[in-house]
C-alpha cells in the first residue's frame, strides 16, 4: 500500500502567519488524548516552543514552495518524509496507546520495499532489527501481525497523515 504525505498547510499552526513560499517550516504529527493522529505545520522559528496538544509522534522540516511548484516538491518530497517521520518515531520510546509500533510496523514495509532501510538478522522477542540504509543506524520495529483493528485504529491518522 501507498500512502502520500498531505500537502503543507498555508497558515501557521503556532502563530496563524500565512506560510509564504521560502518559509521553513516543520510539519509536526501528534495524537490528541481520545483522538485521532493530526498534523500541523509551523515556522522553523516557532517549531522549538511549539507543544501540540497531546502525544508527538514525529516531525520533520521543509520548505514552502510556490503552489505550481509545490506539486512537484510535493511528488519529491513523499519518500524523504516518509523516511524523516518513521526515524522520528523512534526519538521518544513513550507509546501509551500503542499507534506508535503500528506506525513503525507499516513505514517499516512502506520503506523496506523502497530500500530505505534493511532487515538485519531474524525477528528476536517481537522486534524485527532493521538497518537504515543511509547512516548505517540500527532501529528495532515491533513485529505486529496487523488486524483489521490495527489498521483501522490509525487508517484514519495514516490517511491524514499521508494522504
Amino acid at each position: 500500500m501507498d500512502w502520500q504525505v498531505k500537502p503543507i498547510a498555508r497558515v501557521c499552526a503556532a502563530s496563524g502567519k500565512e506560510l509564504r513560499a521560502g518559509d521553513l517550516v516543520t510539519c509536526v504529527v501528534f495524537k490528541p488524548l481520545g483522538g485521532n493522529i493530526e498534523r500541523c505545520d509551523v515556522l522553523k522559528e516557532h517549531a522549538a516552543t511549539f507543544r501540540p496538544e497531546g502525544i508527538l509522534l514525529g516531525r520533520w522540516s521543509r520548505e514552502v514552495k510556490e503552489r505550481g511548484e509545490e506539486e512537484q516538491a510535493h511528488r519529491a518530497q513523499l519518500l524523504a518524509s516518509r523516511e524523516e517521520f518513521f526515524l522520528s518515531l523512534y526519538e521518544d520510546d513513550a507509546d501509551p496507546s500503542g499507534d506508535k509500533a503500528v506506525l513503525k510496523h507499516v513505514l517499516a514495509m512502506l520503506l523496506e520495499r523502497k530500500r530505505i532501510i534493511k532487515p538485519a538478522g531474524q525477528a528476536d522477542k517481537g522486534f524485527q532489527p532493521y538497518v537504515h540504509a543511509a547512516t548505517k543506524q540500527d532501529y528495532l520495529v515491533p513485529v505486529i501481525d496487523l488486524q483489521p483493528a490495527h489498521l483501522l485504529k490509525v487508517g484514519a491518522s495514516l490517511d491524514l497523515l499521508v494522504g
